[in-house]
């Protein structure tokens, strides 16, 4: 049990350490070292303590109880088919992000002979990557753990990698940089936000965990803090590297991932180290596609056996990735405002739904195992949550800067 606890904090990290982290570096280069690591705290934190929510109430469920379920026992079968529809929602717009971010990163490979200008060449590789990893978890669990595995391994050794060659040029005084404006700090909060998403598989930790609330409890703690440590070694590694005023103006001309590959490639002065973050990028997005994909589809075979609709796999793979392929492919430079727009939405799953939970449980369970902190810190929660929501939502309405893309 003791090293499914460790397996279990694997997982957890796994989940929210991939493709979110090259959105990081592109929205924190205005905001310099002291003000990100600042935010990351205070997100560490929160969501620390609502992944600790979901822990309290699955003591009261079966072991192998998903987020749905648990609020089908509070709220009854309304409330479940509304956080399956806003799951659904959720993990469509990080799918997105994902497929965006492929063609953003993969359109130099193809051949020069094809003569395409940049969009078109984007939109075919998306469409490529979309369509090779969507027939792989088509196909079904076993080819995907297979695939992601290998992806997964050779992710990390590039992160090792990278991170060697990185330290290597790491300037001090680069980590010193003021924010160009402090209300940046609201601007960013969706996006770092959504880099904290692994309240998702609480449920399968806490079945894999055999319903032990101590063990899940330590896994949420340790995988958080795991995710946390990883995100300021990665920002202190590129904000360290990269000069603040060039990256900014480098990924003023191209906000994308692209562009902060060429940043790398223009601050250091070495081709092997901008390649080097490409290949990560390209495996992170692909390790995340896969898990994120794999959610999705058993999602939608859930749906669709409510519904008592065929799930066979075409239908599955056809609900699954059509969708996100058709506005990827129609918007090819959506990689930050999908992560965006889907930070918004996990406001609702990794903050509010917990707390309404934690809630309703408390009233039934009066003598629980109970999250330290009372309705207040219950509260100022769901207060934070809406903040994000109406930053990400109306930014415009209390005139907030733009972040780099």
């Amino acid at each position: 049990m003791k090293n499914r606890v460790f397996g279990s904090t694997l997982i957890i990290a796994g989940t929210a350490v991939g493709a979110g982290m090259l959105a990081m570096p592109l929205t924190s280069a205005q905001m310099g070292f002291g003000m990100t690591f600042f935010l990351l705290f205070v997100l560490w934190v929160l969501l620390t303590f609502t992944a600790l929510l979901y822990a309290e109430v699955h003591q009261y469920s079966p072991s192998d109880a998903g987020i749905a379920g648990i609020t089908e026992q509070y709220f009854g079968l309304t409330g479940k088919l509304i956080v399956n529809f806003i799951l659904l929602f959720f993990m469509y717009a990080v799918l997105t992000a994902y497929i965006t971010g492929s063609g953003n990163l993969l359109f130099s490979f193809l051949p020069t002979s094809w003569n395409l200008d940049p969009e078109k060449a984007q939109k075919i590789a998306a469409l490529t990557f979309a369509i090779l990893f969507g027939i792989i978890v088509t196909i079904g669990i076993a080819l995907s753990d297979i695939t992601n595995r290998l992806f997964f391994g050779l992710k990390v050794l590039s992160f090792i990698v990278l991170l060697y060659f990185l330290f290597g040029k790491l300037s001090l005084s680069n980590l010193q940089y003021a924010p160009t404006d402090n209300l940046l700090l609201f601007s960013a909060l969706p996006i770092f936000f959504m880099t904290f998403g692994f309240h998702i598989c609480t449920p399968t930790i806490n079945e894999y965990l055999q319903g032990d609330n101590q063990r899940l409890r330590l896994a949420c703690i340790f995988g958080s803090t795991g995710i946390f440590v990883i995100y300021i070694v990665w920002q202190m590694a590129t904000h360290g590297v990269l000069e603040q005023s060039k990256l900014i103006a480098i990924l003023n001309e191209d906000p994308s991932l692209n562009g902060l590959i060429h940043a790398f490639e223009i601050t250091t002065g070495s081709k092997t180290i901008s390649e080097i973050v490409r290949i990560f990028s390209v495996l992170a997005l692909t390790t995340s596609y896969i898990g994120v994909a794999l959610g999705l589809s058993n999602a939608v075979k859930d749906l669709l056996a409510h519904f008592n609709m065929s799930k066979n796999n075409l239908m599955v793979g056809a609900i699954t990735f059509i969708p996100p392929i058709i506005v990827g492919f129609t918007y090819p430079n959506i990689f930050l405002s999908a992560f965006s727009f889907a930070g918004v939405i996990f406001a609702f799953i990794g903050v509010i739904l917990p707390v309404v939970l934690a809630y309703k449980s408390r009233k039934l369970h009066p003598h629980g195992r109970h999250v330290r902190g009372g309705n207040l810190s219950l509260i100022l929660a769901v207060l934070f949550a809406v903040m994000i929501i109406f930053v990400g939502t109306f930014p415009e309405l209390l005139d907030l800067p733009s972040v780099v893309g």
